[in-house]
Parts: structure tokens; C-alpha cells; sequence
């Protein structure tokens, strides 16, 4: 079936379920020390419910965490919540977290789970371009074209090769894929630092 076709079917439907995942991240660069406010959320027919972490950006380590349930299917849910305290003092990092709370399923919840993951990986993501944003030259930069006289096409593969020099973005899609790659741009980015130098630069700088 065609995607016109699909889509002209459930027209006049109504869902039988929608289930929507968001996470927000909150900068305080100006506190001392540092820190970040994550508020992954979910929502669907049967829950509204968010996750709140306080996340100090000098040791990336998590200082506060809370849940919101506004609509729960269970009375037994809200006991859950008191489980999620052990995030405390800990790395906010996939590593540091998503191996641990499996342990803790019997006393958890299965969508405090989900929004811990997507709390963790879409902190990381929103960390990189917060660095990006405060370290990647302005005449570079596809968000700043009032600075230099680069095209936006151009600006817009530097920022693309400059992501690509991190190992863990290199090849993890096809637009970071080495077939991809231009050697003209590849050579523009080759002495600015990627994004895991910026967070091991920055992670030095606040702890020195």
C-alpha cells in the first residue's frame, strides 16, 4: 500500500492509541556550579507522567531527581517512585545508567524506565550542540549567517564533517557515513576539536 494510500485510510479514523515520548533540556550556565534541568515526559490515554533530573554539568553527575504522575492506570504506581532516588550521585551517561535499573524492574516502573533512556540519550545529544553552540566558529555556522560570507550549503557540510569526526557519529547513519564524506570539507574541520575533545576540555576546565 502506497504512503498516499495509508494515509487517505486512517483519514477519518480515530486512533485507537497514540503514545508521545518528549524530553526537555534547561541550561544554567550563569548558577555555580553549573547544572541542567532534564524533564523527559510521556503521554498517552493512560498516562501523564514526567521525570525530573538535576544534572550538575561540572561532574555530569545527576543531584536531584523527581516524577510527576498526573494519570497513573494503577494505585500501585506512585509507589514506584521513591525507587528512582538511587539516580542520585550518578553519571548521567547511557553507560552509568541504562546497565543498572534493570535490577530494580520489580520495584520500578516500565515507563520510568523508557524515560530514563530517552532522558539520558537526548541529554548527551542536547550537550553536544549546547558545546557546539558556544565553541564551533560563528563563520562556520548555518545558525549564524550574519557572520562571514560562507553559503548556507557550505556551512551546512562543515557542520555535517565536523560532527562526523566523532567515533561515535561517524558511520552511525547514512548522512554520517564515510560515503558521504568530501574531502574539501573533511580538510576545513580537520584542526577544530570534535565534540568529545569539547566535553573532555570542558569536563578538565571545571574541575581544575
Amino acid at each position: 500500500m502506497a504512503l498516499s494510500d495509508m494515509k487517505e485510510a486512517i483519514r477519518h479514523r480515530l486512533a485507537g492509541f497514540e503514545r508521545r515520548y518528549e524530553t526537555r533540556v534547561f541550561w544554567f550556565p550563569d548558577q555555580s556550579p553549573s547544572y541542567a534541568i532534564v524533564e523527559s515526559r510521556l503521554l498517552d490515554t493512560y498516562h501523564d507522567m514526567a521525570l525530573f533530573l538535576r544534572v550538575n554539568l561540572q561532574t555530569r553527575k545527576i543531584e536531584d531527581v523527581d516524577v510527576e504522575e498526573n494519570r497513573v492506570p494503577y494505585s500501585s504506581c506512585p509507589l514506584a517512585v521513591a525507587t528512582y532516588r538511587y539516580l542520585i550521585g550518578e553519571d548521567m551517561s547511557e553507560r552509568g545508567l541504562i546497565g543498572k535499573y534493570p535490577f530494580a524492574r520489580p520495584e520500578g516502573c516500565l515507563h520510568l524506565n523508557e524515560m530514563l533512556e530517552h532522558a539520558v540519550r537526548n541529554f548527551n545529544s542536547a550537550y553536544g550542540f549546547y558545546l557546539k553552540d558556544r565553541n564551533f566558529p560563528a563563520d562556520m555556522d548555518e545558525y549564524r549567517m550574519h557572520v562571514g560570507e560562507r553559503s548556507l550549503n557550505d556551512r551546512i557540510e562543515l557542520g555535517r564533517h565536523w560532527w562526523m569526526k566523532d567515533r561515535n557519529v561517524r558511520n552511525s547513519c547514512l548522512s554520517f557515513s564515510v560515503s558521504q564524506e568530501k574531502q574539501e570539507y573533511r580538510e576545513q574541520i580537520k584542526d577544530l576539536p570534535g565534540i568529545t575533545q569539547m566535553m573532555v576540555r570542558e569536563f578538565r576546565k571545571k574541575n581544575s
